[in-house]
């Protein structure tokens, strides 16, 4: 559904663009519930490790809010995940009754800006066996270190420095990486979504890059320069570049 006006601050983002949803509940965990078998209401989580998850979406349809849907989505999440610690969400400034809707739910109010409201409720679980938290490890380095499995949620790692590691089969999600530099890589099997690429007259450079077999699908590419690339085989919505260069010339 549709808001009548478009207030960004107060729409979820992305709350009626359907490849999001699909991504949410493909890559995401989500749970819905029905009322007379119409869906009237869901909840999507993000789940790091056992101690952390966070609440990225609660739909509850308008036609039904204020009965309780909402609160019982929450309370069923946490029935179901005992094991986690901590609970995070984020609400738009605007939305007042959600803000109180989530205070009356025990989540506290930990950071807030003129956009956004940010919430997290600890619960009386037990840490895992090995758990680093809301400590410094700036400076550190590390050799020949087993990290996987290792999962890291709400942390600053600005200024990273990896090379000649293992990041095979990893997850990357809500991720900022502005400005970074990413140099001599393996991304064979890798996906992208909804990766944002310019923000800010800032965009992406790629050089002396094989990108064979890419495919972008539904991808905005506005303003995209190739230089001295060689695109032979490359098909724009199933029609190869040769033909589509030919039919062009043969118009001028």
């Amino acid at each position: 559904m549709q808001l009548p006006v478009r207030d960004l601050n107060v729409e979820p983002p992305g709350y009626d663009n359907e490849p999001m949803t699909h991504y949410l509940i493909e890559e995401l965990t989500t749970y819905v519930t029905e009322q007379d078998g119409k869906l009237v209401g869901g909840i999507v989580l993000t789940l790091t490790g056992e101690d952390y998850a966070r609440i990225d979406r609660v739909f509850v349809h308008p036609d039904v809010q204020g009965q309780g849907i909402g609160k019982a989505l929450i309370h069923y999440v946490e029935a179901e995940y005992p094991h986690v610690r901590i609970w995070e969400l984020e609400t738009s400034t605007h939305q007042k009754r959600n803000i109180r809707f989530y205070k009356q739910l025990g989540f506290q109010v930990v950071y807030e800006s003129d956009d956004e409201v940010c919430f997290v409720k600890r619960t009386k679980a037990k840490p895992s066996t090995h758990c680093f938290e809301e400590r410094s490890c700036e400076g550190w380095q590390a050799y020949g270190v087993n990290a996987s499995h290792l999962a890291v949620t709400n942390s600053n790692i600005s200024l990273f420095d990896a090379s000649n590691c293992n990041f095979s089969q990893s997850r990357f999600r809500n991720i900022n990486f502005r400005d970074s530099k990413f140099s001599d890589l393996n991304l064979s099997g890798s996906q992208f979504n909804f990766v944002t690429m310019q923000e800010n007259e800032r965009t992406i450079q790629m050089h002396h890059s094989n990108l064979r077999g890419a495919t972008f699908n539904q991808c905005d590419l506005t303003n995209a320069t190739l230089t001295g690339c060689d695109i032979k085989g490359m098909k724009i919505n199933g029609i190869s570049i040769d033909t589509l260069i030919s039919t062009k010339r043969g118009e001028m």
